[in-house]
């Protein structure tokens, strides 16, 4: 994997790019989480405040409740596939993508179109007319935050507690390895500008309905851990889990990440049929794991954060289990090998 140097010019060269199109079309990746969820809304209700046309899109058809607090959760517009027409005044941005395929189909990034891409991850193939990546920041959030700064924005309490939220999902609430010393001074200035700590981590943390505790208690008890010291672990969930417990797609947030609590293990990786029929993998490691999420991911097709990441899994969901442990344990002796 091969990334662009972040320049902080970038910074001043979105804010100057948003600042220049009377059109705003925001979109996200598809199962958008919180840091999707934040940058986007946070986006949308700036634009607004700037007097410009804004609307926000991403495929998915059921929205957790998770952020229905975040001012413009009402204006998200379900969108899958666009014809991304080339009109002037319009600018389309793209928030938390990697990737101009993990969102709404139909952006061709050899078109040269009015395009801005702020984003976070590492892998980010750099799709759009203007770029603003940085690898190293906790969230896109983070990275919003610094554009606005860049060029003079306003921030609201809206914006702020959109801001917050992002960066404290995408953070596992301060705990993950890319909370930096930035990430936190950037969260104390978002609580002066009216973001409330106390209240956002209530309504993030404490949230979970009884139908996403029956799914997660079915994913709990299929946990197996294996490799030296069982430092890996796999659990499935089947479509089925879904039906019988009245859950839908948005229960599966957080689940990864608190198998991740299990003392000694280093790399976790949750299956998933969801109801669709597709099979994704979710995978979370820490410190001391031989590889990385996102390294793994990579090799799936995936990709995301070295801590967080996620693939498409195109196998029997009956032989999941087995053949993700299969691929786990290669990819161990893989770098046993090297070193």
């Amino acid at each position: 994997m091969t990334t662009k140097t972040f320049d902080p010019q970038d910074l001043t060269r979105a804010s100057e790019t948003l600042r220049a199109y009377d059109e705003w079309k925001i979109f996200t990746h598809a199962k958008a989480d919180g840091d999707a969820w934040g940058s986007s809304t946070a986006l949308y209700v700036a634009g607004k405040a700037l007097g410009k046309r804004v609307s926000w899109h991403n495929p998915d058809k059921e929205l957790s409740d998770r952020y229905k607090h975040l001012a413009g959760f009402e204006a998200h517009e379900t969108l899958e596939k666009f014809d991304f027409p080339d009109e002037v005044g319009v600018l389309y941005v793209f928030l938390d993508c990697s990737n101009e395929e993990r969102g709404t189909q139909g952006f061709d990034p050899s078109r040269g179109l009015n395009s801005l891409n702020i984003d976070h991850h590492e892998d980010n193939s750099q799709f759009a007319r203007v770029n603003c990546v940085d690898g190293s920041a906790s969230s896109t959030c983070e990275v919003l935050y610094r554009v606005f700064m860049a060029g003079g924005w306003e921030v609201t309490r809206g914006i702020a507690e959109s801001l917050y939220t992002g960066i404290f999902t995408d953070t596992g609430s301060f705990t993950f390895s890319n909370t930096s010393p930035l990430t936190h001074r950037i969260t104390a200035e978002l609580m002066e500008l009216g973001a409330d700590a106390s209240y956002l981590s209530d309504v993030l943390s404490q949230n979970k309905n009884s139908a996403d505790f029956l799914l997660w208690s079915r994913a709990m008890s299929r946990v197996k851990m294996f490799g030296p010291g069982n430092i890996f672990a796999l659990s499935i969930l089947y479509k089925s889990d879904f039906d019988e417990t009245g859950a839908d797609m948005t229960g599966t947030e957080g689940l990864s990440s608190m198998f991740m609590t299990i003392r000694g293990v280093k790399l976790i990786s949750t299956i998933t049929e969801y109801p669709s029929g597709e099979i994704r993998l979710s995978v979370r490691s820490r410190e001391g794991s031989p590889f990385g999420a996102g390294e793994f991911a990579r090799t799936l097709g995936g990709g995301g954060h070295e801590r967080a990441a996620g693939a498409s899994f195109k196998v029997s969901i009956n032989d999941a289990m087995s053949e993700l442990e299969r691929l786990i344990m290669q990819k161990y002796h893989e770098c046993i090998d090297t070193h």
